[in-house]
């Protein structure tokens, strides 16, 4: 037969000294004081899209639709020049991504979007990654120090995000040969994502 104990259990930290509760306190904001420092990703990497705190309500001029010819957009290119999409549009397929360097979701599937970008090497397919609201100074730090090669233009004003109502990063949109948007996709895409998109809208040819 067991025999019952009738001393009260008591958790361990109700039977420790006040003094090390108080330390514990002082530890513990001591610790939130010091990440308050540091910008955190507030989804911590684990959502697939991030809002792009925009608004374009009574903007002026034609804007993306899926099944209709994709709009136009002029902004400066990182290497310099200006990229006039018009020239492009319903010459060659387009794969555009819309995304930020302060992007959790933008920078988990940064690997998968610069190896989709290099497999596309040799084909017509133009793939634009056009920064929304930054400077040409932080795009231009984040991509050398992530080695990226993706023709990255610069949009401050997000003049080119107003044209295609982007609410979230990162926002790919994948225009066709004959110049339709051929689908509009919010959120981070894996490798297979892409190479599915890729194959389906976009159909590469060599270049």
């Amino acid at each position: 037969m067991l025999e019952r104990s009738d001393r009260s259990i008591v958790a361990p930290w109700r039977r420790a000294p006040v003094s090390v509760l108080a330390a514990l306190t002082v530890t513990i904001a001591a610790i939130a004081l010091a990440i308050s420092g540091f910008q955190i990703d507030p989804t911590f990497g684990l959502a697939s899209s991030q809002s792009a705190g925009a608004s374009y309500a009574g903007v002026a001029g034609p804007t993306a639709r899926i099944g209709q010819v994709a709009p136009p957009f002029a902004v400066t290119s990182l290497e310099g020049p200006e990229f006039d999409l018009t020239t492009d549009i319903g010459q060659k397929p387009i794969w555009i991504t819309f995304w930020a360097t302060w992007c959790g979701p933008c920078r988990a599937e940064a690997p998968d979007l610069e190896a989709a970008t290099r497999q596309l090497e040799g084909t017509d397919i133009i793939h634009l990654a056009v920064s929304l609201g930054e400077s040409e100074e932080i795009v231009r730090d984040y991509v050398e120090a992530g080695g990226y090669t993706w023709l990255t233009l610069i949009d401050p004003d997000r003049e080119a995000g107003a044209v295609y109502s982007v609410r979230a990063f990162p926002t790919h949109v994948f225009i066709g040969r004959n110049g339709v948007v051929a689908a509009i996709r919010p959120g981070l895409l894996n490798r297979s994502q892409m190479e599915t998109f890729i194959e389906r809208y976009l159909q590469p040819r060599p270049g």
